[in-house]
């Protein structure tokens, strides 16, 4: 990923404080950005056709979206005084993550940052949260951000070192350049992390000549040697200490390490399941956005 220079930041509501805006602004620091401030509104009550006419309700709605216009204005004159390109879009639309990635499929911008909802936490898998939805379905980077200011907490990297299919090892690469980029945005250290399944016996069967310790060891040891390989030809910078090799499920195993460090961000890849599998299984990275308290940045494959 490069340093973005068209940002679509989704605005939630009129609302005295925008963390997903003040982190766009953060790019303006080091770089000529455009700021697309999007907004979407929409009130169930005036589909209610048997209260109230079609000409009241296109009264009410346009009276809605002007009033949300006028708002959504006023930021970009605040934009405006400090020299910063942006554009304002406001539409009516029920559903938030049609009209987003609609947006984003129009203007295809470098990086589309959005506030994480509440409803975010939701582990129902047959009623998908929209942050969840962005995340399996969203075409541009996707950063989820939960407050406004930069830390000097670990940025972690998600990495799949064993994969062998062409999306995967793209986004290896993006992941990478995307986690140097941050890093050095945050002034924070960046560390990378890949997990990997242990060897296990079935309980009852014995095999006195296989140590399964020392099997696991040798696992482990194999996957942080791979993962040095990786981060050598993508040319990271990084101590041992910086580097995880955690046994365990991706889903399981990346939020134990971000509890353990206090990550205030993680970069990983979806390449965004679909169908009944993606509805009942969903990805890692909406395991890690249900699991954790910290923000996401969200990659897919080059297509």
């Amino acid at each position: 990923m490069k340093m973005p220079e068209h940002i679509l930041v989704v605005i939630s509501g009129n609302r005295k404080k925008h963390e997903a805006l003040e982190r766009a602004l953060k790019f303006a620091e080091y770089n000529d950005i455009h700021i697309h401030l999007f907004n979407s509104i929409y009130e169930p009550v005036l589909e209610l056709t048997d209260v109230l006419s079609t000409e009241h309700r296109e009264q009410m709605k346009e009276q809605h979206l002007a009033d949300r216009r006028l708002y959504m204005n006023t930021l970009a004159e605040e934009l405006s005084s400090q020299g910063i390109a942006c554009s304002v879009r406001v539409e009516w639309h029920p559903h938030l993550h049609e009209i987003i990635e609609k947006v984003v499929k129009e203007l295809q911008p470098d990086l589309v940052i959005k506030r994480i909802s509440a409803e975010s936490m939701s582990i129902n898998p047959f009623a998908l949260p929209v942050d969840r939805h962005l995340i399996r379905y969203c075409k541009a980077p996707l950063l989820l951000v939960n407050q406004s200011e930069f830390s000097d907490s670990p940025i972690l990297a998600a990495v799949d070192i064993l994969t062998s299919d062409t999306d995967h090892m793209s986004l290896n690469k993006d992941i990478l350049e995307s986690a140097k980029l941050f890093s050095h945005l945050y002034l924070a250290p960046l560390h990378v992390v890949n997990a990997f399944i242990t060897h296990t016996v079935s309980a009852g069967i014995d095999f006195p000549m296989l140590d399964m310790e020392q099997l696991n060891r040798n696992t482990e040891s194999y996957h942080r040697e791979k993962l040095s390989e990786l981060l050598e030809k993508n040319h990271v910078e990084t101590t041992p200490k910086q580097l995880h090799a955690v046994p365990g499920v991706p889903e399981v195993a990346i939020p134990q390490v971000v509890k353990q460090l206090n990550c205030q961000l993680v970069i990983m890849g979806s390449v965004g399941r679909k169908g009944l599998s993606g509805a009942l299984l969903g990805n890692t990275a909406e395991a890690v956005l249900a699991e954790l308290n910290c923000e996401v940045l969200c990659l897919k494959p080059h297509h």
